[in-house]
């Protein structure tokens, strides 16, 4: 962590974002590694780039915030609000983001990793060509989420409303979505070789062109073959 930097964020939104101003052409990357910055209001702020691996921004108001290309890995998010926040090709790898609000955040193109995202709200969140491989994202709110071309390996959507989802062209190896709630979801081209999706609610789900196998489990008498189905399983 640099002092000075963390110094000049604690002062609030206006004075970090004029300090980036005057740093603009300096190549400067703020280092707020491993500093506590819970509770603060940066709604807004500049953070684009920085280093905030380990750093605890728990009950953090970030929304509106530009968070792109920062490193967030370990850092902890819980209770954080994220909401509108921009957090593409960042890095968000082992963080913890339970109970956090992403509401409409743009975190497309990063690594959202080995994440806890248990009861955290992704309504309308932009999840494009991201990678959640081993992220716990069960019990969320993950309304008209955009998962296309993202890899979805080995994460838990247990009991997640997953209502108006795109999957497209996302990768479901090993995928957990029992007893989730997916309806009126577009899974076009999709791989869901393995994925289980044993007591979810299945409900006019476009899987055209999807890959599944004899490891893919479906909820019984649920057949891909006639998706989307108005039959509620």
């Amino acid at each position: 962590m640099n002092s000075e930097h963390y110094e000049i964020v604690t002062q609030g939104t206006q004075s970090l974002n004029e300090w980036r101003e005057i740093v603009l052409n300096q190549h400067v990357q703020l280092d707020l590694s491993d500093c506590d910055l819970s509770g603060f209001d940066l709604a807004g702020a500049k953070l684009g780039n920085a280093l905030l691996t380990n750093s605890n921004l728990k009950d953090t108001k970030l929304s509106y915030a530009n968070l792109a290309n920062a490193d967030l890995s370990g850092a902890n998010l819980e209770n954080c609000d994220l909401g509108r926040a921009s957090l593409e090709s960042c890095s968000l790898l082992g963080a913890n983001l339970y109970n956090a609000n992403l509401f409409w955040a743009d975190v497309k193109n990063s690594n959202v990793s080995n994440c806890n995202l248990r009861n955290s709200r992704l309504t309308r969140t932009c999840f494009v060509a991201s990678n959640l491989t081993g992220s716990d994202c069960s019990q969320s709110t993950m309304i008209e989420v955009d998962f296309r071309n993202a890899d979805l390996r080995n994460a838990n959507f247990r009991n997640s409303n997953m209502n108006g989802a795109d999957m497209s062209r996302s990768v479901m190896e090993g995928a957990d979505f029992q007893y989730a709630m997916i309806r009126d979801s577009h899974w076009i081209m999709a791989d869901m070789r393995g994925a289980n999706y044993t007591n979810a609610s299945l409900y006019r789900v476009d899987m055209t062109m999807a890959k599944y196998d004899e490891s893919t489990l479906f909820p019984p008498g649920f057949d891909p073959e006639y998706s989307p189905q108005d039959t509620d399983y």
